[in-house]
């Protein structure tokens, strides 16, 4: 099973930013980065309008894709929302570690963005907490990768 660690917190919290900087830090340790964002809205375009591919979407495909030398993206209509393992499984089977922005609701490992420790508690949920970040905390990094490298290790083990 890919690793997976949920980055959650707030609205307007800097998730994003959190997973740009991890990203980063964590492909010039040579590892291999998937990413994940969950949409709680349902419905959402990823492509662009007038292209093909929307195109084909609007006309109504259930999958359509987009190949090229370089990169491969595909879009599919679901029945019922995915779970993370699946999604991982399916899809990102060679990379050795997921960052996932959201999916407060799942079970996984975490690292929490949060300004307060009540807010921090709202999003523990039970789970494996690996670090909680402040937003001065986007700014020094190398313990949060440290402490993700340290979960890797761990999770190859077991």
């Amino acid at each position: 099973m890919i690793p997976v660690i949920c980055i959650v917190g707030k609205s307007k919290i800097d998730k994003t930013r959190l997973m740009e900087v991890l990203i980063k830090e964590l492909k010039n340790r040579n590892l291999r980065v998937g990413a994940i964002k969950y949409h709680k809205h349902g419905d959402f375009d990823m492509d662009i309008e007038g292209k093909d591919s929307w195109k084909y979407a609007k006309a109504g495909v259930d999958t359509v894709a987009v190949s090229s030398s370089v990169k491969f993206a595909l879009i599919k209509k679901v029945e019922k929302e995915m779970k993370i393992d699946e999604i991982c499984d399916d899809y990102f089977p060679d990379v050795d570690i997921v960052l996932a922005d959201g999916f407060t609701l799942s079970d996984k490992p975490r690292i929490i963005v949060a300004e307060s420790d009540e807010d921090a508690s709202i999003f523990k949920r039970g789970c494996p907490v690996i670090a909680v970040v402040g937003k001065s905390g986007l700014l020094d990094i190398e313990p949060i990768v440290d402490k993700i490298i340290a979960f890797l290790e761990s999770s190859n083990i077991s």
